[in-house]
Order: C-alpha cells, then structure tokens, then sequence
C-alpha cells in the first residue's frame, strides 16, 4: 500500500515528518501506558504541537502535565521550548526542500493549505492499511458472525452507507442505533461468555470527537458482552485504545469551516473492499445475485 500510494501522489512534493515523529515511532513499543497515550496523541496531531503546551497536551490526552514532561525527556527534548524548536527546524528544513516546486501551487489561494493537509490526511491513512493490526481488523469484519455499525449526529450518514456497502460483501451487516432501538438487537446475550454465537459478533464504531462519551460508553456495554470492537475515527480519538487495538485514525483538520470527512469515508471505503477481497469468488456471486435483484425491481 505505501509503494502505491507514493506513486499515486507522485505530482506532490513528499511530506517530510518531523523528528519528533520518527522518535516516537522508535520508542512507542516500550513506553509505559500513560505516555503511549500522550505520544499518540502527538503523532495525531504533530501539526498542532507548536501551538500546544504541556499542560494543553496533558489535557486533551487525558494525563498529567508531569507525563507529559517525563515523555519529553524520554524523547530527547528539554521540555516543550526544546520540542517546539525542534519543530521550528524541521519546518524551515520542509519549506527549503518543496521551494519552487508549483504542482500543488495550482491550488487556488488559500485552498493550497487545504489541499496539502488532505493530502497528508489521505497518505497518514493509507500507511495504516498495512501490518499484522489491519490484517487482525478485515479478518475480524469478515469472520464475524454479525458486524454491527454505528455512528452518531453528523456520521451517522457515513455510517449508514458503509453498512449497505459493506452488506455487498458480506452477509448480516447491521446499522446499530442505540436510540432508535434501544439496543433491542442485543436482548438475550446475557452477561459475557454466555452466549458462544455472541462472541464473533463486532461492532464498528464511527466517531468523531465531540461525540466521544456516547461511543465509549457502547464500546464498554460491547466490551462486557464478549463482542469485538473496531473503531474509526478522527485525529482526536484516545479513548478507544481502553477498549481495542483495532483503530483506524483518519485526520479529520485541513482547514476547511468544518472537520473534513474525506479520509473517514476513504477508510470506510478501503475497508469495504479489503473485506470482498477475502474471497473474490464468493463476492462475484453476490454481485451477480445482487445484480439480478435489482433488475428484477429494475432499481437502475
């Protein structure tokens, strides 16, 4: 996926990560719980860090400040003036190797900033296509006895059509609506390990983060019952990690009036189809059936 997706952004100057981020990347296996939770959330938000102090970062990541400052000098910076000059330096060294280079000055204006950070947004994502954890998570849509989606207030319509998507490539995708239903879907699972059919079932979690508590009050419910969790979401989620490892992040801050939704439906998308790759042959077959059905209502 990483080879492809240089190619395809061939036309763009390359993004050059900051220091910071490949420290990280070097330590994150080791590091305590706490600051797992607060480097997570750098690297989500590497482009903020200079305008974040210890106290803000401690806050937003759900730790102390003295987490923060111990994660720092872990990572070589003398607290947040040394991490802000270290960015300062990568930013001077970025600008100096894309001078010059007009492909994405075709922009018009002020939506050059845009487009680069969707850029960025849609490259960050698809480096998470890859590995053992993406394997684990296709694996566990398409094994699934049942999958479950759910999404809340502004992405409940993403949510919605990824479950009809996703419903061509496999059988019993349900949209999961806690309100609407009043999770009548799940009466009669009994306390967790008391129903073996209940354990491959998996919920899909769509969120963004101002509806943050709702989605991690369902995921413990979801917990609790024996039932596998899979999360998407933006830059600003931290709360998943209590429940899952299965978490695709899709950057959602590009500079437009609202959080963008563009890499969230991109991975929706992307997971769609790693799910029908599974099994080629199977997924042709319930396309031709598909096909058949809605000529015979003669649906196009």
């Amino acid at each position: 996926m990483r080879h492809e997706m240089k190619e395809a952004f061939s036309s763009y100057p390359q993004v050059q990560k900051p220091e910071v981020v490949h420290r990280i990347g070097a330590l994150m296996s080791s590091l305590p719980k706490l600051e797992a939770r607060v480097a997570q959330f750098m690297l989500l938000n590497v482009a903020d860090l200079g305008f974040e102090t210890g106290a803000s970062i401690a806050h937003k990541a759900g730790t102390s400040e003295v987490t923060v400052g111990r994660l720092l000098r872990r990572l070589g910076y003398k607290g947040m003036p040394g991490l802000k000059r270290a960015l300062r330096e990568s930013q001077i060294a970025g600008h100096a190797a894309t001078d010059g280079d007009g492909a994405a000055g075709a922009a018009n204006g002020g939506l050059k900033t845009v487009l680069d950070a969707e850029i960025r947004a849609l490259v960050t994502l698809f480096e998470q296509f890859d590995g053992a954890r993406w394997d684990r998570l296709v694996e566990a849509i398409g094994t699934a006895n049942r999958v479950y989606v759910t999404g809340f207030q502004s992405v409940r319509g993403a949510a919605e059509d990824f479950v009809r998507r996703l419903s061509l490539a496999r059988d019993d995708v349900r949209f999961l609506s806690a309100h609407d239903s009043m999770l009548g879907e799940w009466i009669g699972g009994g306390e967790a390990g008391s129903n073996d059919s209940q354990m491959g079932d998996c919920l899909i979690v769509i969120d963004v983060v101002p509806y943050a508590r709702e989605a991690s009050e369902l995921c413990e419910l979801c917990r609790d019952t024996g039932r596998n969790i899979i999360v998407v979401s933006d830059e600003f989620c931290h709360w998943a990690q209590e429940f899952t490892d299965l978490i695709i992040h899709a950057p959602s801050r590009s500079g437009l009036f609202l959080e963008s939704s563009g890499a969230l439906v991109a991975a929706l998308n992307v997971i769609v189809h790693a799910v029908a790759q599974r099994d080629p042959e199977e997924t042709q077959r319930r396309l031709e059936h598909w096909q058949a059905t809605t000529r015979r209502l003669k649906m196009f």
